[in-house]
């Protein structure tokens, strides 16, 4: 086999499990570490299938500019016409809370109401919108960065104006309504192929992140009541839905995928007290939760390596035995 699967990322932790599942089915791989790699656009890309796994938290791990750089990468490589999984229309959306939710409404998925702001000024002002608690996040985040529940504008007040006041990497902190769920649980939804592969309950009972301002009222809402973005690959708190039903949702979010260029994602949704279904985050660079995975048949990274290796034959004209 002359050509090789390309794992494009900023993280070897992450990938790791990955390159296990690649190494037990011989699959040819390399990994591109992009903060470890320089590109001469006038090259050609070796052939192969290339799987971008850049994350919205790159910035965390001492990577600022990653999904910058991944971004002319992936350009290169499509102009060059080779086969990219989660392209660049999927990096604009990892990278990107606003344009997920804009994107998600145009397929009729409901999203919560969100507010953009640019600065701290803008931020207290648009409080004011909210007669009900809210929370802010970041517009580039991951692993909860920027998540903050608020019960009223002058608990956000305290916060804006205080020394632990955390601004988005890239300038723009969303204001959002919380959603009140019973019980605490959110739903991951896992797609492979830009198919789904099976769904996760999370238990969100204690949250995931201290509250800036702690409610002294009991009638408020404490902070560990919060549903939002979670990793999936650390605590127990995840289970595994056998009996869960592929139903219209689902098949929404498919049809989505596949028009922006995700091939590999985790979905999150939750519902409200009303039954009303709030999606709420993307993730292209989806990690699973080994316990959950346990109680199982189906695999998650095990089911990418399956999908990068047949992608691969496919390219190398070789037919895929099912």
């Amino acid at each position: 086999m002359k050509n090789k699967i390309y794992v494009i990322h900023e993280n070897d932790e992450w990938v790791e499990p990955l390159r296990k599942e690649l190494q037990e089915i011989n699959a040819p791989f390399e990994e591109w570490h992009l903060g470890k790699r320089n590109i001469d656009h006038l090259d050609k890309p070796p052939q192969g299938v290339f799987y971008n796994r850049m994350s919205a938290s790159s910035h965390t791990r001492g990577h600022r500019y990653a999904p910058e750089y991944t971004a002319v990468v992936l350009n290169w490589l499509e102009k060059n016409k080779r086969r990219v999984i989660n392209n660049s229309k999927a990096l604009n959306l990892e990278i990107s809370k606003s344009l997920q939710y804009k994107e998600l409404e145009n397929f009729g998925i409901k999203t919560p109401k969100t507010i953009y702001c640019s600065n701290k000024e803008s931020i207290l002002k648009s409080a004011n919108i909210f007669r009900k608690p809210f929370i802010t996040k970041h517009n580039r985040g991951g692993k909860g960065l920027g998540v903050k529940l608020f019960n009223n504008k002058k608990e956000l007040d305290s916060y804006v104006s205080g020394k632990d006041f955390e601004l988005s990497i890239d300038g723009i902190t969303l204001l959002q309504e919380y959603i009140d769920s019973s019980p605490k649980v959110i739903t991951r939804v896992e797609f492979v192929n830009s198919k789904f592969l099976y769904a996760v309950e999370v238990d969100a009972s204690e949250g995931f992140e201290l509250c800036p301002a702690c409610p002294e009222d009991q009638d408020e809402i404490p902070q560990q009541q919060i549903a939002g973005e979670f990793c999936p690959t650390i605590g127990n708190k995840f289970k595994i839905l056998k009996n869960y039903k592929k139903n219209a949702l689902i098949e929404n979010y498919e049809k989505f995928i596949a028009i922006n260029g995700i091939e590999i994602a985790g979905i999150e949704y939750i519902i409200d007290k009303n039954g009303t279904i709030y999606t709420y985050d993307i993730n292209t660079n989806t990690n699973y939760n080994s316990q959950a995975e346990k109680s199982s048949k189906i695999k998650g990274m095990k089911s990418i390596a399956k999908f990068l290796k047949e992608e691969l034959l496919l390219l190398n004209n070789i037919r895929v035995v099912a």
